[in-house]
């Protein structure tokens, strides 16, 4: 059911990243934290930036099929799938989403694009994700995949064991494949940023989606057993950089990005 009163993280992300995919609510509560910490939405573009280079660098390795677990289609820099096409227009993606919004936007999006399909289910339950009839009928998990947890589990409470989540997907995945991931974490090494990253969560408390942010060690412990790829798990806006990085976004350390391949 959409809730029409609270600002929900989905689409918060979305309204950062200049989408259409957002209620008033949501616009009122991203303003409102735009002022307050304003580096808060440019590490959303950051994140959304590793994302498209992430999917770029797995394209150009020969990875021809994606699942984006929550991260967002059509705002920020183009979605999976068409990003993927510049390398192999064969390619195609399943996106995850529940956010009612995000996952209608996305269906009209692709439209009758018959390589690439949203799916609303919940990115904390890999079983239904996984062993969903249009996800088995887009991707062989015999040959690698592209698997994209961008922003997504900020989201995922503790308790739902993210660890354990993304081990079972990766228990699936063929030698090959691969992992990009972007998390928020709270050890800045700036007094603004960790003011701000305080502010931000109590911000969030009142919306749909209350944020969970981790230790570097934990995230790091994402990747056991897989092949980090240079430059390994780096700050916001430092994995593989396009240009030189501004001073605003050298400071902007909420978290961390990495890609890591299946051995």
């Amino acid at each position: 059911m959409l809730d029409v009163d609270r600002a929900n993280g989905s689409r918060l992300y979305d309204y950062f990243l200049g989408g259409t995919s957002y209620l008033p609510v949501d616009r009122e509560a991203g303003e409102e934290i735009a002022r307050a910490a304003p580096h808060w939405a440019l590490g959303a573009r950051l994140a959304r930036t590793f994302a498209r280079r992430a999917v770029q660098t797995m394209a150009a390795a020969g990875v021809d099929q994606f699942l984006d677990l929550g991260s967002g289609i059509g705002a920020g820099g183009g979605s999976v799938h068409e990003l993927a096409r510049l390398a192999n227009p064969d390619a195609r993606a399943v996106y995850i989403h529940q956010e009612p919004i995000a996952y209608e936007l996305g269906r009209e999006l692709i439209g009758d694009d018959p390589y690439a399909a949203v799916l609303k289910l919940d990115i904390g339950d890999p079983d239904a994700v996984l062993n969903h009839p249009v996800t088995r009928g887009l991707i062989d998990f015999d040959r690698p995949v592209g698997v994209l947890v961008v922003g997504g589990f900020v989201f995922v409470p503790d308790e739902a064991g993210p660890a354990e989540l993304l081990l079972r997907c990766r228990e699936a995945l063929a030698p090959g494949s691969c992992l990009a991931l972007s998390q928020v974490s709270d050890d800045s090494a700036h007094a603004e940023i960790s003011a701000e990253l305080d502010w931000v969560r109590r911000r969030y408390a009142s919306t749909q989606s209350p944020l969970y942010v981790r230790p570097r060690t934990e995230i790091a412990s994402w990747f056991d057993g897989m092949e980090l790829v240079d430059p390994g798990l780096v700050r916001y806006g430092r994995w593989r950089p396009e240009f030189p990085l501004t001073e605003a976004q050298l400071h902007c350390d909420f978290g961390y990005v990495g890609l890591a391949r299946v051995v």
